[in-house]
């Protein structure tokens, strides 16, 4: 009972540092769009046509 109590303290810890990973690298994306006017969000989009 306490390792799995321990094993969720982890999985929480982990899903919060992969969410906190996931809204730090959309803004960073945003930051160079709007900000630094680079085309690194273009190049990550798919083509058209």
């Amino acid at each position: 009972k306490e390792f799995a109590k321990q094993l969720e303290g982890w999985h929480v810890l982990g899903g919060t540092i992969g969410y906190w990973l996931i809204g730090l690298h959309a803004l960073a994306g945003l930051y160079h769009h709007y900000v630094v006017r680079d085309n690194t969000l273009l190049r990550m989009m798919p083509k058209r046509g």
